[in-house]
């Protein structure tokens, strides 16, 4: 049996029809909201960031040292030298308040320093002698890097935190020792900003710090050498240079030696080191010494970083090579550690 078709003008109408409903309809499908998205009025409330007791407590003592060391260079009998060093220590600790305020303390050169709270001093009265100032900047500077001690001993914290509370320690004990000499000679190289800032940073497992740290001794070994050769027989710099070359070879024998007690084998040396300056110039000896110091204290803050079971032993090291690098010269940064 043979089905009659519409009429064509019919079956026009029809399709006319279907297209103008289904095209409706797929609109309203497609404008309707959909099941899955979540209105924002039902979705939990990001927590602000804030700053811990830590980092707070931190903040207040750094802005409180920067607010006492710019009332002590004011003292009447303050002299050039101290003056100096107080303006550079309340730079210093204002610069390690901007970082302990801030959002993300490891946030590198590209951190938005605004502060997550207004950290106020605690007001200390200001003593009326520099020799009275002295004494009382060294007791401050002595209490804030204890205080920090329980930081660095979080043995939980990632290594890069750590190694932030060991070079904002460090940068105390170094003020503790300098304004604790009580003479203006004995100060020494005031602090200074330097190059780098904390930073998320891979510092590695104790066998990689332990690597870095011997490369650093190496190179210090290869540098002391090549400054003796190049030293008359008879100057006295023979036996400066000769003494700490001995110190640094066992330096280096021995963190070679615990590499190896741990079950690695130590990194075979570089044929050549390159050396922070012209080993043939005279007047840049106690630059290429002193760089190569500096580059072992980064060495022990990385060692105390990456391992915490060892931590107080590497950040002591840390320490004395500070005194190193201040005995010839040269200036530590605000974060010492850092590179």
């Amino acid at each position: 049996m043979t089905v009659p078709l519409p009429a064509p003008h019919c079956r026009r109408r029809g399709l006319l029809q279907l297209f103008v409903g289904g095209g409706a309809g797929l609109l309203l499908s497609a404008c309707a909201p959909s099941p899955l998205v979540t209105p924002d009025a039902n979705r939990s409330p990001v927590p602000a960031p804030s700053l811990d007791a830590a980092r707070r407590e931190a903040a207040r003592a750094s802005a409180t040292l920067a607010a006492l060391a710019d009332g002590c260079a004011t003292v009447v009998d303050a002299a050039a030298p101290f003056v100096g060093w107080c303006t550079a220590v309340a730079e210093q600790h204002r610069a390690h308040q901007t970082v302990l305020s801030q959002a993300d303390p490891l946030g590198g050169v590209q951190s938005d320093h605004t502060p997550l709270e207004l950290i106020e001093p605690t007001p200390i009265p200001v003593p009326a002698t520099q020799a009275e100032a002295m004494t009382l900047l060294a007791d401050e500077e002595a209490g804030f890097a204890e205080s920090l001690s329980p930081n660095v001993a979080d043995a939980d914290q990632p290594a890069s935190n750590a190694l932030l509370w060991i070079s904002l320690r460090l940068a105390a004990q170094v003020a503790t020792a300098a304004f604790g000499a009580a003479s203006l000679d004995a100060l020494g190289p005031s602090p200074v900003p330097g190059d780098a800032v904390p930073a998320e940073t891979e510092v590695g497992d104790r066998i990689t710090a332990l690597q870095v740290l011997l490369g650093h001794q190496r190179a210090l070994v290869f540098g002391l050498q090549a400054l003796l050769g190049r030293v008359a027989a008879d100057d006295p710099l023979v036996d400066v240079i000769g003494g700490r070359l001995g110190e640094a070879m066992r330096e280096r024998d021995e963190t070679a030696a615990q590499i190896t007690a741990s079950g690695a084998t130590p990194a075979p040396a570089e044929p050549n080191y390159t050396l922070p300056g012209d080993a043939t110039d005279p007047a840049q000896r106690a630059q290429v010494w002193a760089g190569l110091e500096l580059a072992v204290l980064a060495g022990w803050t990385r060692l105390a970083a990456a391992d915490p079971a060892d931590r107080e032993t590497a950040a002591s090291r840390a320490l004395s090579q500070a005194a190193r690098v201040r005995s010839l010269g040269k200036p530590l940064p605000y974060w010492p550690g850092w590179v």
